[in-house]
Order: C-alpha cells, then sequence, then structure tokens
C-alpha cells in the first residue's frame, strides 16, 4: 500500500510539470543547420545552396538561442548578413513528435541527426547540420550578431569573413606559440647550461686545491712513480704500438686506464667529473696523459690529425666556457690527476 501511495505521487508530479522542462535528450539543435529545400503548400518546391545567392543559415547556442543569418560562400571566404536573434524552446509532445517554440510561436518539427523540418505557414523549411561550417566559422558569426545588436541597419549590413584572414590568424597563432616554445627551451638550456658551469668550476677549484695542498714528500713520491713507469717496458710498448696505428680494442683501453689508474689515482675521476666525454674523447685525454703525439693519437683512433686537435679546443671550451687552444688542454689534462 506504502509503494503504491508513492507511485500515484509521483505520477501526479509528473502530470503536472510543464511540458517546456521535459528531458529533451532525444534533440540536441546546438550547432549549424543550412536551409536546402522548401516546399510549399502548392506542391511547389526549391533547392538551395551556399555558393551564389547562398542560403539561410540557423546557429543554436545550447538549444535556446537561436542566431539567424543569411549565408554564403564566396572563393575567399564566407558571406553573412545577420537577419534575427530568437530565443528557441522544444517542447516534447511525446510519440516522437516536437514543438519549436520561437519567441512563444509554435512551429511543428521533424528532426533526425542530420536534418531538420520546421512547418512555418504552411511552408516545410529543410535544414541540414552544418558541423564544419559551425567548428569553423560559428564563433565568427555569433561575434557579429553580438557586435550588430546597437546597430539599426543590422539587417541591410554584410560582413566579409576571409578565409585567407583565418589562415593568417592561424598562422600567427602557431608562429606565437612555437616563439614561445623555444623561448622556455632556450631559458630551459641556458638555466641547464649555468648550473653546468657552476658545477664545473666547483670542480675544477677543488683539482686546484688537491694540486697546491700537497705536501712535499707526496708530490716527491708520485714524481718517482710516474718516472719509473715513463722508464718501464711497458710504457715503451705502448709508444711503440701507438707510433705504428695500430688499433685497439676494449680489453687493450682498458689495460691503458689501469696503467694510468697506478701512476695517476685521481685522474679519470677528475677528468669524468668535468664533464660527460664520448669515447673517442675520453680516450683522447687518456693518450694525451701518457704524452702520445698528437699524429699517433689520431693513427690509434682513426682520426685525421686537425680532427685530434679541434676536439681538444672544444672540450676547453666546453670545460672552461672560453676559448682556448689544443696545448692550452694538454696542459690541463697534464697538471690534473699528479
Amino acid at each position: 500500500m506504502k509503494h503504491t501511495l508513492i507511485l500515484l505521487l509521483l505520477m501526479t508530479l509528473c502530470a503536472c510539470s510543464d511540458p517546456q522542462e521535459q528531458p529533451r535528450d532525444g534533440i540536441d539543435l546546438t550547432g549549424a543547420w543550412v536551409l536546402r529545400h522548401v516546399q510549399f503548400p502548392s506542391g511547389t518546391e526549391q533547392d538551395y545552396a551556399l555558393g551564389g545567392d547562398g542560403t539561410t543559415c540557423l546557429i543554436y547556442d545550447r538549444r535556446h538561442l537561436l542566431y539567424e543569418c543569411n549565408i554564403a560562400t564566396t572563393p575567399t571566404g564566407l558571406l553573412v548578413q545577420p537577419t534575427a536573434t530568437t530565443t528557441v524552446t522544444l517542447v516534447d509532445k511525446g510519440g516522437g513528435e516536437w514543438l519549436y517554440l520561437e519567441n512563444g510561436d509554435p512551429h511543428p518539427l521533424r528532426a533526425s541527426d542530420s536534418t531538420i523540418t520546421i512547418q512555418r505557414m504552411g511552408i516545410l523549411y529543410t535544414f541540414s547540420r552544418a558541423d564544419s561550417l559551425y567548428s569553423e566559422w560559428g564563433a565568427d558569426i555569433r561575434d557579429i550578431f553580438d557586435r550588430a545588436t546597437d546597430s539599426p541597419e543590422a539587417e541591410n549590413t554584410r560582413y566579409m569573413l576571409s578565409t585567407r584572414e583565418r589562415q593568417l590568424t592561424n598562422y600567427v597563432y602557431w608562429l606565437v606559440v612555437a616563439v614561445a616554445l623555444i623561448v622556455i627551451v632556450a631559458v630551459a638550456n641556458y638555466v641547464v647550461y649555468r648550473r653546468r658551469r657552476r658545477q664545473m668550476q666547483l670542480q675544477l677549484q677543488q683539482i686546484r686545491d688537491v694540486q697546491q695542498n700537497r705536501a712535499p714528500s707526496v708530490r716527491q713520491a708520485a714524481k718517482s712513480v710516474e718516472d719509473t713507469f715513463f722508464a718501464s717496458d711497458e710504457y715503451a710498448a705502448l709508444v711503440r704500438r701507438t707510433a705504428t696505428g695500430q688499433l685497439m680494442k676494449d680489453a687493450d683501453w682498458q689495460q691503458v686506464e689501469h696503467s694510468l689508474m697506478t701512476v695517476y689515482p685521481g685522474f679519470t675521476t677528475q677528468l669524468q667529473s668535468l664533464y660527460p666525454m664520448s669515447d673517442v674523447e675520453y680516450r683522447t685525454c687518456l693518450l694525451i696523459k701518457l704524452r702520445i703525439p698528437t699524429k699517433d693519437i689520431a693513427a690509434v683512433l682513426a682520426r685525421e690529425a686537425n680532427t685530434i686537435s679541434s676536439l681538444r679546443k672544444r672540450l676547453y671550451k666546453k670545460v672552461f666556457g672560453r676559448e682556448g687552444g689544443a696545448k692550452e688542454w694538454d696542459d690541463f689534462i697534464l697538471s690534473i690527476g699528479t
């Protein structure tokens, strides 16, 4: 009994509600609709197109506001003449029938996804949906109505929407976006560069501090180890091999690195802390530290001698932030790790 009373109450409320407030999920007129066909009570029919003299265009905004204008396409764009702005309401009569109210004036309406047919004084006006026109020009057409509201000559005024201007506007927009992205990337790179420069300067200062603060006895011991290595058969064999231009395998480079770490324990650590070097750059620095001539370094690494010279100049600029010669880079390499 209780459930029956609740059901009767809900049915009564639905029956008393305003039909204009019924859900209208079955029809969504939002968008642009272009007049394509007119059928008169006499049976006479007429078709319309966007070109030439144009046709009528209806633009619905959230189903409630209607912008009506004459519209035609031209080789350079769109020609628009505003005619009226109307408040629109849809009333669901049930059974698939709708009533179309323009400022309270009722008209029968039939609708599908692609067309709507409105009856006015016995004349049937069939409009087809124009999604591309709405997406491209809908905002511009509504803007025309907003600007023409206070103009008494609005109905006699035509507005040209230029395709070329639209393309130019889009071009300028994307140009601004591109420039903004370039600026953002440039600023980000500069920030990273400045941070990296500060890190390099700190590391260089630490290297200088280590060199300057060594006790004389430690320096003498390091010099003794260095002299012993350069007088060894191992070093003599390496010099002969590089002089003949023999390419070295990874295992050979590991042996070179091991020998250097024995003589200069801090060299590879200090070198790698300065800059993320490529294999060629790193191996060039190893051979510089071993006092191998430039022409032999080039031969071992299968590069031209001028390429190795340019590489050393680039490394100096990357680490010190200023121009420098290949010899200046060699002097720096010879000074660290000892």
